[in-house]
């Protein structure tokens, strides 16, 4: 009696399934995987090439021959970042200059991020991109630049030049990130045809311009601001003129860094926040009065985080806040793991407890340190 078994065989139609169950796949593993069999490959194509990340002008180079000789790839593409980086001595040659147009003429781009030297008046390239009608996110980093080249004797400034040429170039943009660049805005001098959601700005510098009109167009529609770093006392006018121009803001996030005593916006003339639902207020100097003007600017708040170790309130303020039902709505705190009397001193065990029973009675999930270098958060 043969006992010999046949050797077990993988069914094709489970390898996209395999493909999709693991998001960290490195490109090493997609080129094994397309050496198994032949219906491997077009999946493993299709995952390999749905998002390039390029750091250097060789790398677009060698993409840019990819596409030409298979043009049959293009239809992979779906999110696209560049962050080639030259020698700050050397220009750029004939043949770089053509891969990146190649690149940046693909169809069909939904997300795109541009950094590196692509993030030096980042305006031009993104004039060089031809299907910006699909692109529905955009990023525009200068974090590379503004501390690779940090030593040169004429430093090289990212920066992003934002006009009607620009928004009238990307109708369906729905999240816009802009991450260390010097920011100028032109006024706008008809109605913007956009519907931004999100706007992030991470270590901005507004250098010329007013703040709203970076998203004329999109008063209705933004739904979620966040302004880390920078200089958030430029920067908080425009957030002001943001929050009483943008009446359907849900999500607010303003993160103050090295600025030991600065206020936030809520501690001077807060405007009303109808709408906001989640706020999240770190490194800025808070009180006691800085909850009452929340509680008057943002009644309908759910989710509220007031961190930093320049935070001036004590765990049983935070327990009378929370007990006083002013928010009805509040849902989750995020508060921090002491009080800044000064000097910043950490919580007991004991005033955790009376901060977490104050807030279990509201039916208010809390998240702190539970003590001095403990990282477990109180939970229910």
């Amino acid at each position: 009696m043969d006992t010999t078994r046949p050797a077990p065989v993988l069914v094709d139609d489970l390898i996209p399934i395999i493909l999709e169950s693991e998001d960290h796949w490195w490109p090493r593993d997609f080129q094994r995987l397309a050496l198994v069999s032949p219906a491997w490959v077009s999946p493993v194509r299709k995952r390999l090439y749905a998002h390039p990340s390029l750091r250097s002008y060789r790398a677009c180079q060698l993409l840019a021959r990819t596409f030409t000789e298979n043009p049959g790839l293009l239809s992979f593409v779906r999110s696209l970042e560049l962050r080639p980086t030259a020698d700050e001595h050397r220009t750029l040659d004939e043949r770089e200059m053509q891969s990146l147009r190649r690149i940046l003429g693909l169809k069909g781009l939904r997300s795109v991020t541009l950094g590196g030297d692509l993030a030096i008046a980042a305006q031009r390239f993104l004039g060089v991109m031809v299907d910006t009608r699909a692109v529905t996110e955009l990023h525009i980093d200068g974090c590379m630049i503004s501390k690779g080249r940090s030593t040169s004797l004429a430093p090289v400034v990212p920066s992003l030049e934002w006009d009607d040429a620009i928004a009238f170039r990307f109708p369906n943009l729905r999240s816009l990130t802009l991450s260390n660049v010097l920011l100028t805005i032109i006024p706008s001098m008809m109605d913007r045809p956009s519907g931004l959601t999100h706007l992030t700005l991470n270590n901005v510098d507004l250098d010329v311009g007013f703040l709203p009109d970076i998203c004329q167009g999109s008063w209705e529609t933004l739904r979620d601001l966040r302004v880390v770093g920078g200089n958030a006392v430029e920067l908080d006018d425009g957030i002001r003129s943001m929050l009483e121009m943008c009446e359907n803001i849900e999500t607010l996030h303003c993160e103050a860094r090295d600025l030991s005593s600065h206020p936030s916006i809520f501690d001077d003339q807060p405007p009303p926040c109808p709408s906001l639902r989640r706020l999240c207020l770190s490194g800025f100097d808070a009180n006691p009065q800085t909850l009452q003007a929340i509680i008057q600017a943002c009644p309908q708040l759910e989710d509220l985080a007031v961190l930093g170790r320049v935070v001036r309130i004590s765990p049983e303020q935070w327990a009378s806040f929370v007990t006083s039902g002013a928010l009805p709505s509040l849902r989750r705190l995020v508060a921090p793991s002491g009080t800044n009397q000064p000097p910043f001193t950490f919580w007991s065990s004991s005033e955790f407890e009376k901060l977490y029973d104050a807030c279990h009675a509201k039916d208010v999930e809390l998240d702190s340190l539970t003590s001095k270098g403990s990282p477990r958060p109180l939970m229910f």
